[in-house]
């Protein structure tokens, strides 16, 4: 049932994207909270109206100049999928879900991963891979969503940018943050092997 009305939710903003102007004259609707469109989209995999979204938001952001940060769709989706492929459960907390996303954020950041979220999760022996059928199918939940969100929007819980290891077990030069979970044993966080090049 809580599909059924984000999907009823994302279709009828998607009819009200789709009647706006076009971007070149600065098409947004005021009344219209765009992000909350693109969380509803990223829930059903609606790229359309979540790109469209990104676009009247973005749009809006520069004409009123209410300086919230601008963010792509693609990204969002991406983020927040693999928050959910990798601490998805609904019974983790939110930091738990933070953390897997910030060492993703952390990576695109680094001198030692590529530049991009996509490139991010297709490189090879890390993550799921852009041949994967599982994490291709895969729609996230809205509370992965928001945590992805908030993390393009600047937030950080572990708040260190060499914290690039995600596993169930210790890698790099040591371990930044261990959480435990009855089911899913122990995720640690760790710094990379050569912490110095962050300087």
């Amino acid at each position: 049932m809580k599909k059924v009305t984000a999907f009823l939710s994302a279709l009828m903003v998607s009819a009200t994207i789709l009647t706006v102007p076009t971007q070149a004259e600065t098409a947004f609707d005021e009344n219209v909270d765009y992000m909350s469109v693109m969380v509803v989209s990223a829930t059903i995999g609606d790229m359309e109206t979540g790109r469209a979204a990104e676009q009247a938001r973005n749009a809006k952001i520069e004409a009123l100049g209410s300086g919230y940060t601008m963010i792509s769709f693609d990204d969002l989706f991406l983020l927040s999928k693999i928050i959910y492929a990798e601490a998805g459960s609904a019974w983790l907390p939110m930091d738990w879900k933070m953390c897997v996303g910030e060492v993703v954020l952390n990576r695109v950041a680094s001198p030692e991963f590529p530049n991009t979220i996509a490139e991010v999760l297709a490189q090879p022996g890390q993550y799921y891979g852009q041949n994967s059928s599982y994490f291709n199918r895969l729609l996230p939940s809205e509370t992965c969503v928001i945590a992805a969100q908030q993390l393009l929007e600047g937030q950080r819980i572990m708040n260190d940018e060499t914290v690039v290891f995600q596993a169930n077990f210790t890698q790099g030069s040591g371990i930044h943050t261990a959480l435990y979970d009855g089911a899913l044993g122990w995720t640690y966080f760790c710094h990379s092997a050569r912490p110095w090049i962050y300087a």
